[in-house]
């Protein structure tokens, strides 16, 4: 009896042995199954612009993941803030990923509602524009990694120069509008030769953004390496005040930005430059003016001296991060990763869609010296990348938004009321000092 129990033992143990095996086996297709037929989802905020050039790497996103569902929830640009603020503070799980401008994302950091992805982009550090860092960057964690950049070029109307006898091919404008007097001239020729402005811009509504650009151009800004309020300082001053002197000649075209009205000024040809970011290349032909192929060039943005160190500047760029209350932080991170780290995403992106890419292992790429046919066939890109490599180190930091506020209110307060660009300046500087706590 022993020997037969000891001889069933084994043959039970056996027979246990293959069902486990067997069902071990179906126990890893079931769950497989169940990973294919009950996919994880990840919900991302961001804005009609950007979704249109994610959608162009989604399908081949789908094939590496067939298992994450991408919900790309499109908000408004000032309702993914208002929004992410408001999850921020509630601890919601939603969205995963947020998608933040540059200029917003330290204000989005201090909040306290972004995950700390520090080692997830280690091996990223030193494959983006490096000053891209620093607004991702708090208290030595990172909490973003970096989509595009915005260097800062001069896009212009060929046929509109060329009818008010200024130099129009590319490498004759480039020769010859080199600074800002420069492109002052340019302005009273041409507003005297056919009645067009120089560029389309706001004196009560700017969004500020033709004066940052300039300021930055000089590594100037609102604030100083230190930390201190330098809307007062005198080179700033001298900033607005040329930005004052192209209004008050006639050559801006009052309208403001990104306004229904400001759209349609580009088809009546009112106005001439765009002093711009790269991804304006993507906007030109589909949105703002699409029937003028072949009208437009691009040269370098004007300096204030031909000897100035940096001779660009930056507007905007933008950069995804995923939300600390996520359910799925890595399923965020493979989303994020895949579009911004993958270099064939980026170049998709680049070319289809016009973003230039915050990721420099890309610009060998052939598609950075291909002939773009809006361009009358101009290779522009090449314009994006020596812009970047020439920029000043500047961020924007958390009190940006309040300090663009403040500029905004300036300008409308020295058109208006015809005060002083000194007086004005200096009042806002003081006021962004007792708002900020700054110096």
């Amino acid at each position: 009896m022993k020997r037969m129990s000891a001889a069933a033992l084994c043959m039970i143990l056996m027979l246990s042995l293959v069902l486990s095996g067997c069902s071990g086996t179906s126990g890893e297709k079931t769950a497989q199954g169940d990973a294919a037929g009950k996919k994880t989802k990840i919900t991302v905020w961001i804005w009609e612009d950007a979704k249109n050039v994610i959608d162009l790497n989604m399908p081949e996103f789908k094939k590496q993941y067939p298992d994450i569902d991408v919900d790309l929830h499109v908000l408004a640009q000032s309702d993914v803030y208002q929004n992410f603020l408001i999850a921020a503070s509630s601890g919601d799980q939603l969205p995963d990923v947020v998608n933040l401008e540059s200029l917003r994302l330290s204000q989005m950091i201090e909040t306290g509602g972004l995950l700390d992805i520090t080692d997830k982009v280690a091996p990223y550090k030193d494959k983006m524009n490096a000053y891209k860092w620093a607004d991702a960057t708090k208290d030595g964690k990172i909490y973003a990694l970096p989509w595009d950049s915005g260097p800062v070029v001069m896009f212009y109307r060929n046929d509109l120069f060329k009818e008010a006898g200024l130099p129009y091919k590319p490498e004759d404008v480039a020769a010859q509008l080199k600074t800002w007097d420069d492109y002052m001239k340019f302005a009273k020729q041409l507003k005297e030769k056919t009645g067009v402005a120089m560029l389309a811009e706001s004196k009560s509504q700017t969004d500020g953004v033709f004066f940052q650009q300039m300021l930055w151009q000089r590594d100037l800004w609102m604030f100083g390496k230190d930390g201190s309020v330098q809307l007062d300082h005198p080179e700033v001053i001298k900033t607005a005040q040329y930005f004052v002197d192209l209004v008050k000649n006639g050559y801006v075209y009052e309208v403001k930005p990104w306004s229904d009205a400001w759209y349609s000024s580009f088809q009546q040809n009112k106005e001439a430059t765009i002093v711009g970011a790269s991804w304006y290349e993507g906007l030109l032909p589909t949105l703002i003016d699409p029937d003028a192929s072949g009208k437009w060039s691009v040269v370098p943005m004007p300096k204030w001296s031909a000897d100035d160190r940096y001779s660009s500047a930056i507007d905007g760029g933008a950069n995804l991060a995923i939300n600390k209350n996520s359910k799925h932080p890595e399923e965020a991170w493979k989303f994020i990763e895949f579009m911004l780290g993958k270099e064939e995403s980026q170049l998709k992106m680049m070319k289809e869609g016009g973003l230039f890419p915050s990721l420099e292992t890309t610009y060998n790429d052939d598609v950075f010296k291909e002939k773009v046919p809006y361009f009358n066939d101009q290779p522009v890109r090449t314009l994006y990348i020596d812009a970047v490599k020439n920029v000043a180190p500047i961020t924007y930091t958390k009190d940006y938004p309040l300090a663009n506020e403040l500029i905004t209110n300036a300008f409308a307060e020295i058109f208006l009321d015809n005060k002083s660009v000194e007086s004005v300046f200096k009042k806002a500087a003081a006021e962004l000092r007792q708002k900020t706590g700054r110096k």
